[in-house]
């Protein structure tokens, strides 16, 4: 009977240290953005001109997304397509979803890195700096001259 109630605390004292570790590597509360309210705050502070908001209906054409895949998307880009603005958000509906929404947008950023590579240098400089990045199901691709200011604030709502 003792070696019973041994075990028993043994097993409790392993269930509590492993519920505190997972609850410290999660790193708090879990984030959920409204991603048009983020468009709309990054687009207000930081203006696209000329530029234009893509639909749901764009993201197979425009990012080969597949819209299952997308629990909320905004967008925005310069409508002339010889400058270096382009402002993509998603929430993907899960996290493999995410991974592939991920893939679809780093392969979007280096097709338009080639597109300016050898046309329109100032304008490759601006993509040759940006990035795509996953955190969790969100996935973001920034492409602009306001590049670090809109990738930190896009990382000020992640924080919460």
């Amino acid at each position: 009977m003792r070696r019973k109630s041994l075990s028993n605390l043994l097993l409790l004292a392993t269930s509590l240290l492993l519920l505190l570790g997972t609850a410290a590597c999660g790193g708090g509360k879990a984030v959920d953005l409204d991603i048009n309210q983020v468009m709309a705050d990054m687009t207000s502070q930081y203006p696209i001109e000329g530029g234009i908001t893509l639909g749901e209906s764009d993201l197979p054409n425009f990012y080969g997304i597949d819209a299952a895949w997308v629990e909320s998307f905004a967008a925005q880009m310069s409508a002339d397509g010889i400058t270096a603005n382009e402002l993509v958000l998603v929430k993907a509906t899960d996290e493999d979803s995410a991974k592939e929404v991920e893939g679809k947008l780093k392969s979007r950023l280096e097709a338009r890195r080639n597109e300016f590579r050898d046309y329109l240098p100032d304008q490759y400089a601006i993509v040759e700096k940006s990035e795509v990045q996953r955190n969790g199901v969100y996935v973001c691709m920034i492409i602009s001259p306001q590049q670090d200011k809109l990738t930190e604030l896009y990382q000020s709502y992640l924080k919460g």
